[in-house]
């Protein structure tokens, strides 16, 4: 295990991947069983945990994902079917695969039993005895060798007639490696090298770099040309170690190649004379394997992974220089050196194109936390009863790392909400004319600086009657609140409307969860619903959380940060424009009335006497709220410092950063000042 704690992290990020990757390609396969190419995606991803997993002297893994290969293996070969047993034992396997990694992670040494689950997948494997006694390889070729060979080159046929005319034979071979063999890819290196010290392999499939990446099943096929016999090339492949069993043909005429797909022929291990090979296009790609003295150029990964506290500092340094850019760019203005205007031009543009680049790289498409929920859906849907159909859409949608990491859980809360409370069980919605299987859509998509979610189901809607009910049995009062008030009570800490408690939910911690993640992102969350047509529930993120465009603005004898993505408008305004309304202070902007929050009352600082009043109009839910400011200052770039545990009791600020001439401001958290003042308002 020392040996292999460096490898470790490297370990759970492959294996998280591909466990991810085998939900959603069963997912797939429940719902397209006559596919077999998903059970090739899923033999690939469970052959390589199995190796991964065998290396590291993880046993229990290996064994494990061993048998599910051979359930794998039954499915592609349409001998057991994908339906509700099978599907469900690998849902199971890989739910125990994924308890095993954890165990992993968190340094829990303790063996879980598997037993249980190998003797389900061994009697599911048992069935092959029923089959007739053939050899894998003649089940996967079908008695031809079934070559994908219609995108042989031109040059290639013109060498098989030119060595044919020199004395040379041509042969398509197909070549079955053991089933436990733990390297294919070192076999596959060995045979052909020995086959290309007496001639030269023209063709492979599947192509050259599937056999280097040891992701292809246990045979593979090549188009080879040498001055031996056929017998002699057959012995050549079989003589290696952990070959189970070589077909050889001789091509008569390289014309053969070319014929169509529906002409076949029957393949046996002796010369037939005038046979044609079969052509048939797969849906694996195949390459042209180099041949002797000949080097390729093999398409190279162009990415790579990098750790994520080395992508954080070099945030860091890009925002450090964004600093003290802007106090050169302010000391270049103090002192009038007119030299320093043409190199300070050159930083900005380059730390500005460092900063884009940074956040590029730092971006995540919403679909990294998106990837489990169809899955969770599904176990939802059997839990209760009912029948779900998951739209996701704009899934490639991009945000900073930071907000997605911290995204699955409001998300989780919220598709919980939907399933167990939204959608109704499909008897009631047969009643109200509704198709039985409820619609639950994800949305993402980008508005200007910022990301909005929306998600949505079309299930009975938030009854705001219910919620009233609800509301004053746990003493909470409803007078003079609207319908839309009342349905805004979900985010309340503890309500829920639920008679009794799940494992779902009922217990009033999953709304209020929602909106206090979602706040602590600089987002918000609002909620649209009409009874029997469904819920929506939209959320606003900002992009990044590192580098924002703010407004400064002055508040008594101080400099304040507010972000801009949040202003609509900015209005110099006179105390007369301001007009009291049942002691609320408003002001009418386009025909609505605007509540007023002076931000010197909200941050209980002292009037500023030489006033150059404005009011600032930020977005705040669906509707918008005017901050009174003694005066503007400009609009900057600002870097985003959070304000660290011992200062985590100030709730009206996001963070502080730190300016050109070297002052610390801090940044206002308007959605808690807003709450905080219609709060107070609320209680006059």
């Amino acid at each position: 295990m020392d040996e292999n704690s460096k490898y470790l992290d490297l370990f759970f990020e492959e294996t998280d991947e591909h466990l991810q990757s085998l939900n959603e390609q069963v997912l797939e396969l429940e719902n397209n069983p006559e596919d077999s190419s998903i059970v090739d995606v899923m033999f690939r991803s469970a052959h390589t945990i199995k190796g991964m997993a065998a290396t590291m002297g993880y046993d229990t893994m290996a064994k494990l994902t061993h048998k599910m290969e051979n359930v794998f293996d039954l499915l592609k070969q349409k001998i057991i079917a994908a339906d509700t047993i099978s599907i469900a034992l690998i849902f199971d396997c890989l739910d125990t695969l994924s308890d095993l990694v954890e165990d992993l992670r968190e340094g829990n040494d303790a063996e879980r039993d598997i037993s249980n689950l190998a003797k389900r997948l061994d009697q599911v494997s048992s069935g092959e005895s029923a089959i007739e006694e053939a050899s894998e390889l003649e089940q996967e070729t079908g008695s031809s060798l079934n070559l994908a060979l219609e995108k042989v080159e031109d040059s290639d046929l013109m060498i098989i007639e030119a060595a044919k005319e020199d004395g040379y034979n041509a042969y398509v071979l197909a070549i079955q490696i053991d089933e436990d063999s733990s390297m294919k890819n070192a076999r596959v290196y060995l045979v052909m090298s020995k086959l290309e010290q007496h001639g030269d392999v023209l063709y492979s499939e599947p192509g050259t770099e599937v056999l280097e990446n040891d992701d292809f099943g246990n045979i593979f096929k090549l188009i080879y040309v040498s001055q031996l016999d056929e017998e002699t090339v057959h012995n050549l492949a079989l003589d290696n170690s952990e070959i189970e069993e070589v077909l050889i043909q001789t091509i008569q005429q390289a014309d053969d190649l070319m014929v169509k797909a529906a002409e076949t022929v029957h393949v046996t291990e002796t010369p037939i004379e005038n046979q044609k090979v079969e052509s048939v296009v797969e849906p694996q790609a195949t390459t042209k394997a180099p041949t002797k003295g000949k080097a390729q150029n093999h398409a190279m990964n162009q990415s790579i992974r990098v750790d994520i506290g080395k992508l954080d500092s070099f945030m860091n340094l890009v925002s450090e220089l964004v600093i003290y850019r802007t106090r050169l760019e302010d000391l270049s203005d103090q002192l009038q050196v007119s030299e320093m205007n043409e190199p300070l031009d050159h930083v900005a543009r380059i730390s500005s194109e460092l900063q884009e680049l940074v956040l590029k790289i730092r971006m995540q498409p919403v679909s990294t936390v998106m990837t489990r929920f169809p899955r969770m859906i599904r176990d939802l849907g059997n839990d209760l009863g009912k029948e779900f159909n998951l739209v996701i859409e704009g899934e490639d949608t991009e945000l900073d790392r930071t907000v997605v990491s911290e995204l699955s859980e409001p998300l989780v809360h919220l598709l919980r909400n939907s399933a167990d409370h939204g959608v109704e069980m499909p008897e009631d919605r047969v009643k109200l004319g509704k198709d039985p299987k409820g619609t639950i859509k994800i949305t993402a998509y980008q508005e200007g600086n910022r990301v909005v979610l929306t998600l949505s189901d079309d299930g009975k809607g938030v009854n705001p009657t219910i919620i009233k009910e609800s509301a004053e049995r746990k003493g909470i009062s409803t007078e003079g609140m609207s319908d839309k008030e009342i349905q805004q009570l979900i985010f309340h800490p503890g309500f829920s409307t639920a008679k009794e408690v799940t494992s779902i939910s009922g217990r009033g911690v999953g709304m209020d969860a929602v909106k206090q993640k979602i706040t602590e992102l600089g987002g918000t969350v609002e909620l649209e619903s009409v009874v029997n047509q469904g819920t929506t529930f939209k959320i606003n993120l900002p992009l990044t959380l590192s580098i924002i465009q703010s407004l400064l603005v002055t508040v008594g004898q101080d400099t304040f940060a507010i972000p801009l993505g949040i202003i609509k408008t900015i209005v110099k305004v006179t105390e007369e424009d301001i007009v009291h309304v049942h002691n609320r202070e408003v002001y009418k902007y386009e025909g609505l009335a605007v509540p007023v929050i002076r931000l010197n009352k909200a941050l209980s600082m002292e009037t500023n006497e030489e006033s150059n009043l404005h009011l600032v109009l930020v977005k705040h839910g669906e509707s918008y709220k005017a901050l009174a400011v003694d005066d503007l200052v400009r609009q900057q770039e600002i870097v985003i410092k959070k304000l660290g545990q011992e200062l985590k009791m100030l709730k009206n600020y996001l963070g502080a950063t730190i300016l050109g001439d070297g002052s610390i401001i801090l940044i206002l958290d308007v959605s808690a000042i807003c709450n905080e003042r219609i709060g107070e308002y609320s209680e006059v």
